[in-house]
């Protein structure tokens, strides 16, 4: 692990959240593959709080943010809530409440949604499949 993802998880941890390793990075790790996309998830904290504690990072995305640091993407868990026909149409919620367990529920596929935890590297395989 980056010793800058490590200085980032604690600053989250100090602030009453968590950082996860999510999707595809968990995926390649456990088949033996190089990770070549880590993707973090933020849990616990909302986008202001997040936003003033990294007020460098570099904010992307149209429905929900993601934030850019040291060339990693960072996102807050989300909740999604389908409103209408097509894989666009949702409702999207992010906020200190979502667990890791519903931002993993609500990935594409099954085998993207495990997680880790980057300090204490705790794996959450909500769907069994690690």
């Amino acid at each position: 692990m980056c010793q800058d993802i490590a200085k980032i998880a604690e600053k989250i941890n100090k602030a009453g959240g968590k950082l996860y390793l999510v999707g595809g990075a968990i995926r390649d790790r456990l088949l033996g593959l190089k990770i070549t996309d880590a993707d973090y998830a933020v849990v616990g904290l909302d986008d202001k709080e997040f936003s003033k504690m990294f007020p460098n990072a570099i904010t992307r995305g149209k429905s929900f943010p993601v934030y850019i640091i040291n060339n990693s993407e960072f996102a807050l868990a989300r909740r999604e809530e389908k409103i209408g026909r097509g894989h666009k149409q949702f409702k999207i919620y992010t906020g200190k409440d979502v667990t890791i367990e519903e931002e993993l529920k609500r990935r594409d596929i099954t085998i993207n949604s495990i997680a880790e935890d980057v300090l204490t590297k705790e794996i959450i395989d909500p769907f069994n499949r690690y």
